[in-house]
């Protein structure tokens, strides 16, 4: 640690995968936006672009760094972050700050969040299955009870391994042979494709093998009005935006135009009831849960929530649909400052006093 201990600017690195040279998120305004102000806070900004075969050369540039942050999506052109997750873990053994640490992103950035928190205001009717014959065993007498439900692989991004699966005929306890309709959320048009359960099942067993559990959480009806991505950095707030995921409604809904996706700032009226429970509520109810502190969260996140059914008085009720951490862009604009305040606070406590 000594060696990053002399120099005097903090270096941070920041990470995300692509070729070498191909230097996309300097080029984007977004991230542009965060070096210079990384930069102008005293920071050293070092682009580390990651592929699978150049895992030597990148351990070699992340030796003098105090700190990384890093972009890296669960799945990306049929790759994973097994190697990714790799050099992190050596990067944090030595003392360096990374955002968001692969610890962190099992702990709550998986679909196994949604289980765990499950009984917090923001909770649904979740299970989780770790092995096939779990999938084999409980799957059928929820999709009898429910009628309808999402289906998500543990690790995933950009709708993959997530499927709305309804059943086709009440009455009983389905079996392997019984009909059902399963939608794959990257279609987005609101296609589906009959089969029958067991067929189903047999397909959701490859899922295990790279996220190692799956989900099921109940659909909830209220889909069509959108979705509210609440970005935070650490536990409080940094902005907003109304999304319009189309991948598992109707046909006629999925079809219809949607409104424009808007960054809005945290102080946004219509959100602070959302923003006061999950910051008074939510979130330090998960930290408690997963054991872990305020500052091991990651200094840019995002937390998805659906609308739930109207509570007393007509008042609104969120669902959390999924936490994000592996690659959390585009965020909000107003968020840059304190997204690089928090980074370069971090990266200097975990590099300590200067000698």
């Amino acid at each position: 640690m000594r060696d990053r201990q002399v120099r005097g600017r903090v270096r941070l690195g920041v990470l995300w995968r692509g070729p070498r040279g191909a230097m996309r998120p300097a080029e984007d305004r977004g991230l542009r936006d965060l070096f210079d102000e990384l930069a102008a806070l005293g920071a050293e900004v070092v682009p580390v672009p990651f592929s699978d075969d150049r895992v030597d050369a990148v351990r070699s540039e992340l030796t003098a760094l105090d700190g990384l942050l890093v972009w890296v999506n669960p799945l990306q052109d049929g790759a994973t972050r097994a190697n990714v997750d790799l050099l992190l873990r050596e990067l944090g053994a030595r003392g360096v700050f990374v955002s968001a640490a692969p610890e962190v992103v099992v702990r709550m950035g998986t679909k196994e969040v949604l289980y765990t928190t499950r009984h917090l205001g923001w909770g649904s009717d979740v299970e989780i299955y770790r092995s096939v014959e779990d999938l084999e065993r409980v799957f059928p007498s929820r999709l009898a009870r429910h009628g309808r439900l999402v289906v998500k692989q543990g690790r995933g991004n950009g709708g993959d391994g997530v499927h709305r699966v309804d059943l086709v005929q009440g009455g009983g306890l389905p079996d392997r042979g019984s009909p059902v309709r399963v939608q794959d959320a990257r279609a987005g048009d609101g296609s589906s494709e009959e089969m029958v359960l067991g067929e189903f099942l047999d397909r959701c067993a490859g899922y295990f093998d790279w996220s190692g559990f799956l989900v099921d959480q109940e659909y909830q009806s209220r889909l069509a009005d959108g979705m509210v991505r609440c970005y935070l950095s650490h536990d409080r707030v940094v902005g907003f935006c109304h999304q319009w995921p189309r991948g598992l409604l109707d046909a006629p809904d999925a079809a219809r135009p949607v409104p424009p996706r808007v960054m809005e700032g945290p102080g946004t009226p219509r959100y602070q009831p959302l923003r006061a429970l999950v910051e008074g509520d939510w979130v330090p109810g998960m930290v408690r849960e997963l054991g872990l502190g305020t500052s091991q969260l990651p200094v840019i996140w995002d937390a998805d929530f659906l609308h739930g059914p109207p509570g007393p008085s007509g008042a609104a009720t969120w669902v959390l649909c999924e936490v994000n951490v592996s690659a959390v862009w585009p965020f909000p604009p107003m968020a840059t400052g304190t997204v690089a305040r928090n980074a370069l606070a971090r990266a200097r406590e975990a590099r300590g006093p200067a000698v």
